[in-house]
């Protein structure tokens, strides 16, 4: 055991939260590096290797390590402060700790999101899909971008028929249920059975712009670490895909993103420019 029930937090992110054994070694990887480190070089918890004796202060003096001495990028640094809130809120919630040192430790500025910052960002979907500050719909943009549909796609008319053709884990399952029954109320009020529809009635036009999503992703930006940037999201995850899947032929690969073999040479393209 690396830090503190850990075989009860990987049971509970394994069966609570749904994540992917991948998402639960990284998230683990995190918690582990932050003991390593108070084992290491605080005194109190060396002293006394006890959850009531660490503080706000001594996470803190983790994070500026990492900052400082390992020089990690804003969004490295985001990233594990929503891993150790995960643990910590754990532990609060079952009575394994009294305190919650991370609750007031605020994440970094956001920087204009570049698609090589973004590479990856699938990994963290598990917890996206978890968060209560982000509004159904953002988390519902960001799971269907993770199966590679565009913005545009995705709030066309008739959309949600494609999602009986798709392979979902157990979270992204999950997740869909809780979506389709807070959605129902409101497909019965518009009469329509997309996905993304108007708060306020409108039977003639019931469905949401994309401009109207935009708004969305605008209010619930404050309460992400990741850059609600679509487009980008989308081309990373392409990218992402074209790196890992060098086993599938080209046929394979335009199916599997539902584009053309021109959009695929232009993808190969960019990730080409990215590598160099």
């Amino acid at each position: 055991m690396t830090f503190p029930y850990e075989q009860r937090f990987r049971r509970y992110l394994q069966n609570d939260k749904l994540l992917a054994p991948v998402t639960a070694d990284d998230l683990c990887h995190d918690v582990s590096d932050l003991f390593n480190y108070l084992r290491t070089f605080n005194e109190s918890y060396r002293t006394k290797a006890s959850l009531s004796v660490l503080e706000e202060s001594d996470i803190s003096e983790y994070l500026i390590m990492l900052q400082t001495k390992r020089q990690i990028k804003n969004t490295t640094y985001n990233k594990v402060l929503t891993h150790l809130n995960t643990y910590f809120k754990f532990l609060f919630k079952y009575k394994l700790s009294t305190s919650l040192p991370t609750v007031t430790l605020q994440g970094q500025p956001r920087q204009q999101a570049e698609i090589t910052d973004l590479y990856g960002w699938e990994d963290e979907l598990p917890a996206y899909l978890e968060l209560t500050a982000i509004s159904s719909y953002t988390k519902m943009l960001l799971l269907l971008l993770a199966h590679f549909y565009p913005i545009t796609e995705m709030t066309a008319p008739n959309f949600q028929g494609s999602l009986a053709k798709e392979h979902w884990a157990k979270f992204e399952q999950a997740f869909l249920k809780r979506f389709a029954q807070e959605l129902e109320p409101r497909q019965k009020m518009q009469q329509c059975s997309d996905l993304f529809l108007k708060q306020r009635v409108d039977l003639a036009a019931p469905r949401l712009s994309v401009a109207g999503l935009h708004k969305i992703l605008k209010r619930d930006q404050p309460q992400i670490n990741l850059p609600l940037a679509p487009r980008k999201l989308y081309q990373a995850a392409i990218l992402r895909c074209l790196n890992e899947t060098q086993n599938l032929t080209d046929d394979q690969l335009c199916q599997k993103m539902r584009f053309d073999y021109a959009s695929l040479n232009y993808y190969r393209t960019l990730a080409a420019k990215l590598r160099s």
